[in-house]
């Protein structure tokens, strides 16, 4: 299963909505993909969800379409943690 777009377009009538809903269904196992999610200088996604700016954004979720959680992370390795902190079991591909 390959990894489902984290920052689709976004349909609100009132305007963007402030970040994204998680899609956690419970244990993330196997491989992970882990991925950075770009910011605009305006700190919009790709998908126009309004996150603002600081530190970069982040996505995982297993290969099986667990976990999908976003969060915030200051590099690679800070994100990996993050995420065996709470998934211990994970490995992640690349």
């Amino acid at each position: 299963m390959t990894m489902r777009n984290p920052s689709p377009p976004v349909f609100s009538t009132y305007g963007a909505p402030m970040g994204r809903r998680d899609r956690s269904q419970g244990e993330m196992m196997g491989r992970c993909y882990l991925r950075r999610i770009p910011i605009t200088s305006g700190g919009y996604d790709r998908g126009g969800a309004y996150w603002g700016l600081g530190a970069p954004l982040w996505y995982a979720e297993d290969s099986e379409g667990e976990g999908g959680v976003y969060f915030r992370a200051a590099s690679r390795e800070a994100a990996k943690a993050h995420i065996l902190a709470r998934h211990p079991t994970v490995t992640f591909y690349r």
